[in-house]
């Protein structure tokens, strides 16, 4: 589970282009989603499409991750991770220009689900290749490739809306396919230069040979479908707030570019936090109180930006943003609740496929639940329920089991039936 016992190399030791590879590749992971984000107002307003249309986007990334998630594997088993990586790193950039130039609303969203389609492949990748060239520093690059993640969410909306009065919009969405580019080059040259033992070596030293780890039966693991049920939870909940939180700062009467700036915020807080989050999932042998923790400042952000959003907008946000984290929380702990890099293929591909599509409704169901009363409150309440499911699942993950594990107690069980 942590890079505790594994014999540890220096950072760097042959895989440094590889680190290089994962960091860029997670400054990808969620550029496509929050440079867009701040501007959906005026994008519809050019291309012709309302609130409806909005909460349709919002519902792309997780849906996108969720259906290229499920996919992965078997990219991964034609092509390898590396390969795979920079597959999806190729459809993203392609998907990021296309949609600049969109004529229509079914053209946007088309090109946008391409490139959201290449990042859920690349997200689902990045949790087997931090485990492949770095088990003996799971919780420095866990750390590196979080933080990097979050970087790549919090850039975009800071700068977006400058951006596009300063170019327009279609050429300030286009810039972010050029962050693609770079990082699909730095997999094609990893591909080239293979690792030394310091790097692809590690994945089995000091763990267990994988156990008849295969897709089929992940789908008997308690472990990996609570796990699937937070990360499919936390999600929901992020997504709405890249996807509304810029309308509904609107809503309470600040300008579009304050609404940029809090979903920055939104970032800024939940990144600061995951300088720690992994370190801390990864020692902690049983995250209940994490799980628990973010749950309630969530709902004390929510009921705030709710019932007194201009009373103290930057506190509530900031709440929201350490409630956030607990989507750092659930990413490290695919590689905790595995023990190979066979495992965390797996365990990375389903938690974040099944995952996703549990998060698909969040965003657009948000807004359509707005778009029939009239009102935010019932949203609201729909939020309130992922946050209850959110605290059951925090009490079932009392401790670190792994797919393994799992699957080692169902083989014995049927040998002794």
């Amino acid at each position: 589970m942590s890079d505790a016992g594994v014999v540890r190399y220096p950072l760097l030791a042959g895989r440094s282009l590889a680190l290089v590879a994962i960091t860029l590749s997670a400054l990808n992971l969620r550029s496509a989603v929050t440079s867009v984000s701040p501007l959906l107002l005026e994008i519809g307003t050019d291309l012709g499409f309302g609130l409806e249309a909005i909460g349709i986007i919002g519902m792309l990334p997780p849906a996108c991750f969720a259906l290229f998630g499920v996919a992965t594997p078997y990219v991964v088993r034609r092509f390898g991770l590396e390969q795979a990586a920079l597959i999806g790193l190729a459809v993203t950039s392609a998907g990021v220009l296309l949609r600049s130039v969109a004529g229509n609303p079914a053209e946007f969203i088309a090109f946008s689900g391409g490139a959201l389609g290449g990042m859920g492949i690349v997200g689902v990748v990045m949790p087997p290749l931090v485990r492949q060239y770095f088990s003996d520093r799971l919780s420095l690059v866990s750390t590196i490739y979080l933080i990097a993640l979050h970087l790549g969410a919090l850039v975009p909306p800071l700068v977006i809306v400058p951006l596009a009065n300063a170019v327009g919009w279609r050429y300030a969405i286009a810039l972010w396919a050029m962050l693609a580019i770079l990082s699909a080059a730095m997999w094609a040259m990893a591909r080239q230069r293979p690792a030394t033992k310091a790097g692809k070596s590690l994945a089995s030293t000091g763990a267990p040979a994988a156990v008849g780890v295969l897709p089929k039966q992940v789908w008997r693991s308690p472990t990996v479908w609570n796990l699937t049920i937070l990360f499919g939870m936390t999600s929901w909940n992020v997504f709405i707030l890249f996807t509304w939180l810029p309308t509904l700062v609107l809503d309470a009467g600040y300008a579009a570019s304050f609404g940029g700036a809090m979903v920055s915020l939104l970032i800024t807080t939940s990144m600061v936090i995951g300088i720690f989050a992994p370190s801390l999932t990864i020692k902690l042998r049983n995250p209940t109180a994490i799980v628990f923790g973010c749950a309630v400042l969530y709902a004390v952000g929510y009921g705030g930006l709710a019932l007194a959003p201009q009373t103290a907008m930057v506190a509530w946000v900031i709440l929201l943003g350490i409630g956030s984290s607990l989507f750092i929380v659930a990413t490290t702990m695919i590689n905790t609740h595995s023990r190979t890099p066979l495992g965390s293929a797996v365990t990375s591909s389903f938690v974040q496929g099944i995952g996703g599509g549990i998060a698909v409704l969040g965003p657009l169901t948000f807004g359509l639940i707005h778009s029939w009363t009239g009102t935010w409150g019932a949203s609201y309440g729909l939020v309130a329920v992922s946050l209850a499911i959110i605290g059951i699942c925090g009490f079932r993950a009392r401790h670190h089991g792994t797919l393994e594990d799992d699957i080692e107690r169902y083989a014995a069980h049927e040998g002794n039936a």
